[in-house]
């Protein structure tokens, strides 16, 4: 088995009073994709934004063994003012890195990558919502990310937005990373299961489901 790139041992998240992630332990794993699902309100993104450290966790403890840990938004949260390229930079400049010729070089291997190349001088207003959501990939890969967990990156997208967008993600598994996609996309979690390695995990009234549970089958793509 690859070894654990991050690892929650009983996780509680509590929000307004209830307690939304209970008791939730996971590892997720160097060289794999693992797909997050579960039924809208279930938890999935709660658990994996508190592992990020975005949200405050009452109890438990996250451990991230494959740094840094790069949390990619539903909303690509692009800025209006710069390129495509000047936003997949955006990272490095707050990071304090300075060789900064090698860094565009990067991120535009980056953008050809991910198939952004031809749009790398715009502005995020005329992007498709595809492209957006690819350009936020490509920001979040600058830094060469050791847990890369992406939320719910295909909702909204009409059938052929999406599979670029599955295609993107299929794309950024390499050895080293685990890729952690929260979604309840059937035809993303089809996509990505056809990975080697690959795993699924369900969330279910904020409790991380042992594998084979009957009421994982219920709630894995509702």
């Amino acid at each position: 088995m690859n070894r654990p790139a991050l690892s929650l041992a009983h996780v509680t998240v509590t929000l307004g009073g209830r307690d939304v992630v209970r008791d939730a332990s996971v590892d997720f794993a160097r060289g794999t994709a693992t797909v997050v699902v579960g039924r809208s309100g279930a938890g999935k993104s709660v658990l994996l934004k508190a592992a990020a450290g975005l949200l405050p966790r009452s109890a438990g403890r996250v451990v991230v063994h494959a740094p840094p840990l790069v949390f990619v938004h539903q909303d690509p949260a692009l800025l209006d003012d710069r390129s495509v390229l000047d936003n997949v930079l955006l990272p490095a400049a707050v990071a304090g890195v300075d060789d900064r010729e090698a860094l565009r070089r990067a991120a535009a291997a980056l953008l050809g990558r991910l198939g952004l190349h031809a749009v790398a001088a715009l502005r995020p207003a005329r992007l498709s919502p595809s492209q957006a959501r690819r350009a936020a990939l490509a920001r979040a890969l600058l830094l060469r990310p050791g847990v890369l967990i992406v939320d719910e990156p295909t909702t909204g997208l009409d059938p052929d937005s999406a599979a670029d967008v599955d295609a993107a993600l299929l794309d950024v598994v390499d050895a080293d990373r685990a890729v952690v996609v929260v979604t309840h996309h059937p035809r993303t979690l089809a996509c990505l299961r056809a990975l080697p390695d690959a795993s699924v995990v369900v969330v279910d009234q904020g409790r991380v489901l042992p594998a084979g549970e009957p009421a994982a089958a219920a709630g894995a793509t509702a």
